[in-house]
């Protein structure tokens, strides 16, 4: 055991030896007492650093927060930055010498990942907390009945102790200096040919960045192109895309036309760091341009005699109109955004982070390879790797990678003769850090938004169960169950009258739009995630899965099987195969994924099928009788998956009035306009129909959707549907040729007018 002297020596000894190689260093502080311990290690900082560059982020709205950062200010020295944990978004792209974690009021991995990167080689990340578990504001959301797991926080505090250039301070002391060897970043050299400005070029802060510069060129040559950029945190890629930015703007600023970029991300403070390097890259060059400020400082846009390069966010950047289209941090943007980028922009960048706290970037290059090659689009694939904050090598970013499992890996197993279903033992799979690999890396690598405060809420969370498929060399298939219903009166009561709480998302919904409290008393699975290793998809072992956990919940007991999650029509695709029904969609488009959150639901019980069957039609007589207005924006594709798939049958009657203006519709004698009352109630008939054995294609579906339903102009079925006006308009016919045949034997020799006595009391006269 470590006196507290020698731990201090160790350090000074460590900080010394991380500023002459560039890497960093880890205090992690969890006691009772821990003010005189912190004091002691600010100030070892400080004896090797006159002034430093500082961020100390908390809550400040907590109890004793503020006090306790007055109380240490003093020894701050230089620049602080203090930071709400909330708001830390806005300071990526910083760097810090010393970053100090007040951990006491919330444990949560996302801000700890984010917040630990941002400190640079030679400096120091110090955490502190009275206990890791005690009073967080994070577990606390996460604790179910007042319940809660530690699996986490114990496998946390275990990497802490394993992982070189971490010093302890709790019950005892403990520093292990960093040993290991780094590699100091080579100078930076221009490439052999440049066509960006050489002011641009000198503002690049590594080789990799200089000759990542040179490949953005690209997009400005002619047809189509598609430029992909991935990078860990902390490589410059942002800052490339900027300077990039401005080369291409400088480029065309002389040109008659003007130019025109356009930058999206999440978030304004996630695109902050391309726009501020746009600026300085400009500003090298020689213009000034006129800048536009958020409220809290950040660049929308930046103007000059020519040119434009502004910010807007996710949906929006869909219709928007320029010559470049940036996407920052696009694995946090949803697949059916990236995918209408790639349909309405010729010149896209997609920009974003492998092993990140908004995504994985695997799965989310595993998607856009995909994408682009249904697309046929020209695409350059670029990677950066040597870190510029720190010394490639450095301890700390090794520590965090494993202490937050962000660069999880699945196995690829051989033998898929005999798969074994089991419920796993968390406790086991959280000490078990090959088995969490495997199952954790199945999970990211098929939910490309998974982020590591997941993975806290799947170890800790006591409703959350984890379900697997095994072979005899690994996991295949992994799934993520959260328990929920069984709601007290209370709760339902809650619910009905508009108030929300965690932890039983599905009852939630279904009480708050179909209105019946019977919902809230039964008892559930929702499958969070539901996955199956990359080599073995398509095999049929998700559904093979899916029909195991079914069984599981019937013979426990349960009223039913669901999931939510963002509409996306692959996904729900697989739902409504699987015998699932759409039972809500959210009335709100999510503005940050382009999606509509989808609700869909398996009874196992006739009670519940009965409460199934009257929320499935509640939903679709909304989603037919409001597509025109609150699911306006849905695209076609979805509407039809989850039409087909709320399999409720309602009779639809079209008069001989209407059937009279379909046949001159299909005569050519009246235009679509004029019998679109007809046509609307012919096809609201054909989606109300579920007793038919009979279907339209997708296609003829799709057109009758987005034409008919949402009343979208033709212009939108090209850009949205990717098809001509000629084509859609021929679909159109033939869909209202076959409707008509089939269910009225209207063809278009059909008789065109109709007499008084055809006539019966289906209209009310004077």
């Amino acid at each position: 055991m470590e006196s507290r002297e020698d731990f201090l020596s160790k350090l000074r000894e460590a900080m010394v030896d991380a500023r002459r190689r560039f890497y960093r260093n880890l205090v992690f502080i969890e006691k009772e007492n821990f003010m005189d311990d912190l004091s002691d290690v600010i100030s070892a900082f400080f004896e090797g650093a006159k002034e430093a560059r500082v961020a100390y982020a908390f809550h400040p709205w907590a109890d004793g927060a503020k006090e306790r950062f007055e109380l240490i200010r003093g020894q701050l020295r230089g620049k602080v930055d203090d930071i709400d944990y909330s708001s830390s978004e806005y300071y990526l792209g910083k760097t810090y010498d010393l970053v100090v974690l007040d951990l006491v009021d919330n444990f949560q991995p996302n801000y700890l990942g984010r917040l630990t990167d941002l400190a640079s080689g030679g400096g120091l990340v110090i955490m502190y907390t009275n206990d890791l578990t005690k009073d967080k504001l994070f577990r606390n959301s996460i604790a179910k009945r007042g319940v809660i797991y530690e699996y986490y926080e114990e496998r946390f505090r275990r990497k802490l102790r394993e992982h070189e250039g971490v010093f302890l301070a709790g019950s005892e002391y403990l520093g292990k200096p960093f040993t290991g060897e780094v590699k100091v970043s080579q100078a930076k050299s221009l490439p052999k040919r440049i066509w960006f400005p050489k002011e641009l070029h000198e503002l690049c802060a590594s080789e990799d960045q200089n000759k990542v510069l040179e490949e953005f060129r690209t997009l400005n040559r002619g047809g189509s192109r598609v430029l992909v950029l991935v990078a860990p945190r902390g490589r410059g890629k942002s800052a490339v895309a900027g300077l990039a930015l401005a080369g291409l703007t400088w480029e065309r600023m002389n040109s008659e036309r003007r130019f025109r970029a356009v930058i999206t991300a999440p978030s304004l403070s996630s695109a902050s760091q391309v726009m501020e390097f746009a600026r300085l890259g400009l500003k090298s060059l020689g213009d000034e341009p006129d800048v536009t400020l958020s409220d809290v400082g950040l660049i929308r846009s930046l103007k000059g005699d020519n040119y434009s390069i502004v910010y807007v966010n996710p949906e929006t950047a869909v219709n928007e109109e320029g010559e470049v289209l940036v996407v920052d941090e696009a694995a946090a943007i949803g697949v059916n955004l990236l995918a209408q980028y790639v349909n309405n922009w010729k010149k896209v960048a997609f920009i974003s982070t492998i092993y990140g706290y908004e995504g994985s970037g695997k799965a989310f290059l595993r998607y856009l390879r995909n994408l682009m090659a249904e697309k046929k689009v020209w695409t350059r694939w670029l990677t950066m790797n040597r870190p510029l904050r720190y010394a490639e090598g450095d301890p700390i970013e090794k520590w965090l990678y494993d202490a937050l499992v962000l660069n999880a890996e699945p196995i690829s197993p051989k033998d898929l003769e005999l798969l074994e279903y089991e419920t796993l033992d968390k406790g086991e799979l959280f000490r078990d850090d090959s088995s969490l690999s495997q199952v954790y890396g199945i999970l990211v690598s098929a939910h490309y938004r998974n982020n590591p405060d997941d993975l806290m809420i799947m170890g800790d969370g006591p409703h959350h169960v984890i379900k697997a498929m095994r072979s005899r060399d690994g996991y295949v298939a992994v799934s993520q169950i959260s328990e929920e219903g069984g709601l007290q009166d209370t709760m339902i009561d809650l619910s009905l009258r508009g108030g929300t709480f965690d932890g039983d998302l599905i009852p939630d919904r279904l009480l708050k739009h179909s209105r019946i409290r019977d919902i809230g008393n039964m008892r559930g699975w929702r499958i969070v995630r539901i996955a199956v290793v990359q080599e073995s998809q398509g095999m049929g072992i998700g559904s093979a899965m899916l029909n195991f956990i079914v069984s599981d919940a019937e013979r426990q007991g349960l009223d039913w099987v669901g999931s939510s999650f963002m509409g996306d029509p692959k996904v729900l695709r697989f739902w409504v195969k699987n015998g699932f029904y759409p039972v809500h969609v959210s009335p709100k488009r999510n503005e940050k994924f382009g999606d509509f959150p989808v609700v869909v639901i398996k009874p196992l019980t006739d009670r519940a099928r009965k409460a199934v069957g009257v929320a499935t039609a509640i939903f679709k007589e909304k989603l037919l009788n409001t597509i025109h207005d609150v699911y306006f924006n849905m695209t076609p594709d979805m509407a039809v998956i989850l039409l087909r798939g709320a399999k409720t049958h309602r009779e639809i009657a079209v008069s001989r009035v209407y059937l009279a203006k379909i046949a001159a519709f299909l005569q050519g004698s009246s235009p679509y306009e004029s019998s679109a009352d007809g046509i609307h109630l012919l096809v609201q008939k054909y989606f109300w129909d579920s007793k038919r054995d009979w279907e339209l294609t997708e296609d003829h579906e799709r057109v009758l959707v987005a034409k008919v339903l949402q009343g979208r102009p033709w212009s939108y079925l090209i850009s949205t549907i990717g098809m001509s006006r000629s084509r859609a308009t021929e679909l159109l016919y033939e869909a209202v040729s076959i409707l008509a045949k089939k269910y009225y034997n209207v063809t278009e020799e059909s008789q065109l007018g109709i007499s008084l006595e055809d006539l019966g009391d289906e209209f009310t006269t004077l």
